[in-house]
């Protein structure tokens, strides 16, 4: 642990550069605060290092970059075609180790201490800028607050029990520290930081920085996590205090009541080619909908990699038929597989795709099943392409489109940790839960979402009349269709106590590989590895453990199991 924080200590004096948007940084040099901080405009770069964890754009190291969407391997969600050369089996598999490449290699520990580490840094450093007036501070050490809220909220939600660093690490005295309980991470850091943060950040809508709105909207996340079920380090199965239901749902009500952010609710129209108004969110940058939202560009250096990493083949063959098979006839197109295979030829990794149990979630008629779990797609002029299923989410059409200037490394693929339809769910879960039934507001929440989904603006596809317990289960099942693929399927499970159970390889067609005609598959097809489905989830991978390097350099516990 001493040579990690010594390595993040580096990383944090090296990373006071200066950023344009917040993505184009240049070399990073050492500055002391002697020489730095001088001004609003030192300032923000300082902060704009804090941002830089959210995504680095490495191919593997970024907080919520390449490698997130790998928490929910294993759920119903989320499978892999990668073999046994990629951590992607151990996922699968539940043969998870303190040793495994996703928490040493790909550093998904590691980074959130670098981006608390950059956040600390800036919050120690802002207050004492010469000529800033205090409320400009205040609102950038805000962010700062927020986003360290955000890091640990994440560390506490994978990783259970962590030190509490409050300041930034200088000394090695100050790494010398003990793990604390979650509920002290929550208490004395993530909860305290977002209230400063929706207090102080500005009122407005998401434009790649926290606002008030965004401190909330994580805050009534922090709220709907608590008041669920937790393991603990130790291996204790808990519940929260019921107390969370009612502020999860009352800070929700102030985003829906007040903030400026809305559904969208109009389609994108192209020629031929048709967005539904559920897909805007991810062809457009911050739209209104968008509360936290991490930015990528087309450039080198600067782009996702995850357009490559979630295609587990850059055609459509096997799902579709052979090469030589005309799907299409009947809607009149003759072309053959091979003919609308996507020009663009995206990279086959396959580290996450989705599964046939998350296709037949959605109702007939639901846009979003249509949309993100994506097999076809239809261009300005009509052109058609198919492709066995992928999250449409993760993808930036151009790349797959072969456009100029477009390659596995320059895709503009921005990932949405946070939006307005957070606000709208978590409302309507919270407050069934602190009043005992839905509301007529509760279901107004709910309802929203579904005539999104179904492209209605009457009362047809509504909840109504529905007790407790069903209500209940009616949002968590729109919580799965609204954020198939946004990394919340294995948390979720977890607060809800389901882990187990919507994983369970030995209820029928829970866990299957295979897609099927019904699937709009024209063959029996599996692009999964092979080790899905094949095992239980076991009790201690509701955590994850510490990396071994840690353990050994700290004499911590290891969590329970590992």
């Amino acid at each position: 642990m001493k040579s990690i924080y010594k390595i993040l200590l580096s990383i944090s004096l090296a990373s006071v550069v200066s950023c344009e948007g917040f993505l184009e940084e240049n070399p990073p040099t050492f500055i002391s605060t002697s020489n730095f901080y001088q001004d609003e405009s030192q300032a923000r770069s300082g902060l704009d290092a804090a941002y830089n964890s959210l995504d680095n754009h490495s191919s593997v190291t970024s907080a919520y970059g390449f490698s997130w969407p790998m928490l929910d391997l294993g759920t119903d969600d989320v499978s892999s075609k990668l073999n046994e050369n990629n951590e992607s089996p151990d996922f699968l598999s539940h043969n998870i180790s303190s040793t495994l490449r996703f928490i040493n290699l790909r550093q998904q520990y590691a980074i959130w201490w670098q981006g608390i580490s950059r956040a600390n840094y800036a919050m120690e450093n802002i207050p004492n800028v010469p000529d800033m007036d205090d409320a400009t501070k205040n609102s950038m050490v805000g962010e700062a607050r927020a986003l360290r809220a955000l890091y640990y909220l994440h560390l506490v939600k994978t990783f259970g029990d962590v030190p509490l660093m409050l300041n930034y690490v200088s000394t090695e005295a100050q790494i010398n520290v003990d793990r604390a309980p979650v509920d002290d991470v929550y208490d004395e850091i993530i909860i305290p930081d977002l209230k400063f943060a929706e207090e102080h950040c500005e009122d407005a809508l998401h434009f790649g920085r926290v606002t008030k709105w965004t401190a909330k909207i994580i805050l009534a996340d922090v709220y709907l996590t608590r008041a669920g079920w937790r393991r603990t380090s130790q291996g204790e199965f808990v519940q929260g205090d019921p107390v969370n239901w009612a502020l999860a749902r009352d800070k929700a009500l102030e985003i829906i009541e007040n903030s400026p952010h809305s559904l969208n609710t109009v389609p994108e129209v192209d020629g031929l080619h048709v967005t539904p108004s559920y897909g805007v969110a991810w062809n457009n940058p911050f739209t209104s909908e968008s509360m936290m939202e991490v930015a990528t560009l087309a450039e080198d250096g600067l782009g996702s990699r995850l357009s490559k990493g979630c295609a587990a083949s850059n055609s459509g063959v096997s799902y579709w038929g052979l090469f030589s098979a005309q799907p299409l006839l009947d809607e009149g197109n003759s072309s053959t597989v091979s003919q609308m295979r996507f020009p663009g030829r995206p990279g086959t990794a396959g580290n996450y795709i989705p599964t046939p149990n998350l296709y037949r979630a959605f109702e007939d008629g639901d846009i979003r099943g249509e949309w993100s779990l994506m097999t076809r797609y239809k261009t300005a002029d009509g052109t058609e392409y198919v492709i066995a299923p992928v999250f449409r989410k993760y993808v930036d059409i151009d790349y797959y489109l072969g456009l100029p200037e477009t390659s596995q490394f320059r895709t503009n693929s921005n990932f949405i940790l946070y939006r307005y339809a957070d606000a709208l769910l978590i409302y309507a879960e919270a407050a069934n839960e602190a009043e005992g039934s839905p509301s007529d507001l509760a279901y107004d929440a709910v309802n929203q979402i579904r005539r999104r989904a179904f492209e209605v603006t009457d009362d047809s596809r509504d909840f109504s009349g529905l007790s407790q317990e069903e209500f209940r289960t009616a949002v968590w099942l729109e919580r799965r269709r609204e954020f198939n693929g946004e990394v919340k399927r294995r948390f979720d499970l977890i607060r809800t106590n389901r882990l187990f159970t919507a994983t369970d390889p030995s209820v029928p067609n829970q866990m299957d590989r295979f897609w099927s005609e019904e699937e709009d598959s024209a063959t029996e097809y599996t692009n999964m590895h092979i080790l899905y489905g094949s095992a239980p989830f076991p009790d201690r991978e509701w955590l994850l453990p510490i990396p071994q390097v840690d353990i050994t350099l700290t004499g911590w516990e290891q969590n329970e199991g590992y």
